[in-house]
């Protein structure tokens, strides 16, 4: 299968087109044909190597890629929760299997039906930034119902996750954007 992957940290010009061998999913997880992936500033920060505390978990070559839209082509012998031919969007395994290859590996529980009202590219860019903004306001933040909360961001990626996802928590939202993205 071909697969953009880098095999030193660096600029742009560090991203190669490879052929490798395709990824065979573990008996918990699913083998996804990757119809679109998303492109998240952490996808570039990696690639450059810049983050030292990053680089102790890397291992290069690696397969860039946290978001994934596509069919499931192939499940683990243990997976009740998806079945081939299944539309899903989610998070790859990470680091080094990565979306940006015809095919992906990751846990079932990090994959879900595709919504139908979403075409695959627009699917591919929720999970990683819907993700950070859940994780952070419910699972650290532990939101609930009546509260205050200021978003800074809020006309970004993460930051309009995360006002949907307050307001539909009946918190009181407080949104910050910087004078460009007041709209």
């Amino acid at each position: 299968m071909k697969a953009v992957r880098i095999n030193e940290f660096g600029g742009p010009e560090v991203l190669k087109m490879e052929d490798v061998e395709r990824p065979v999913p573990a008996s918990d997880e699913v083998l996804v044909e990757v119809y679109a992936s998303g492109v998240n500033p952490v996808d570039w920060v990696i690639r450059s190597g810049e983050n030292e505390s990053l680089r102790s978990f890397l291992t290069l070559p690696l397969t860039l890629g946290w978001d994934a839209a596509g069919i499931v082509v192939e499940i683990g012998s243990e997976v009740t929760s998806l079945k081939q031919g299944d539309q899903v969007y989610g998070v790859p395994n990470f680091p080094g299997d990565g979306s940006y290859a015809e095919y992906c590996v990751g846990k079932a529980t990090q994959f879900a039906i595709k919504p139908q009202s979403l075409d695959f590219t627009q699917a591919a860019g929720v999970p990683l930034a819907a993700l950070t903004a859940w994780t952070g306001m419910f699972a650290y933040g532990d939101l609930k119902p009546g509260q205050r909360i200021l978003i800074q961001g809020a006309s970004g990626g993460v930051g309009s996750f995360a006002v949907q996802f307050a307001k539909a928590k009946g918190a009181y939202v407080i949104g910050m954007a910087s004078a460009n993205n007041v709209e």
